[in-house]
């Protein structure tokens, strides 16, 4: 799971895994990806490749069977996306777009649609 988010004059790229170990689910985050350089997918993706590299990880023995970005073009997007670039690596990755993603969507939709009375608020 991957998102992008502004700080400062920086751009940065959080990364979380989820795994199960004999049947338990944990998640993990990992770390910020400074991705300033760039924000085009194939850049993230190298920058997610790399990220695991410095670590340690290796990324022949990992079986990636999903991965979750926001809305983005440039990371759900099905022809040069990010998605699409991890799923080059690992065919089985399925993509689904980040329900915290959604859920912020639906709540920021929702508040712009509440008609309040101030009589109601007692001011």
């Amino acid at each position: 799971m991957c998102d992008e988010a502004r700080c400062f004059k920086e751009e940065q790229l959080s990364i979380c895994v989820r795994y199960s170990v004999k049947f338990q689910v944990f998640e993990r985050f990992l770390g910020f990806v400074n991705v300033s350089t760039g924000q085009d997918a194939s850049h993230i993706v190298s920058a997610i490749f790399y990220f695991f590299e410095k670590h340690k990880v290796d990324m022949n023995a990992v079986k990636i069977i999903a991965q979750s970005y926001d809305g983005a073009s440039v990371m759900s997007g099905h022809l040069n996306g990010v998605q699409s670039k991890i799923k080059d690596f690992y065919p089985c990755a399925i993509y689904t777009h980040c329900m915290a993603h959604r859920l912020n969507l639906i709540v920021v939709d929702t508040c712009k649609n509440i008609k309040v009375s101030l009589r109601y608020l007692n001011l």
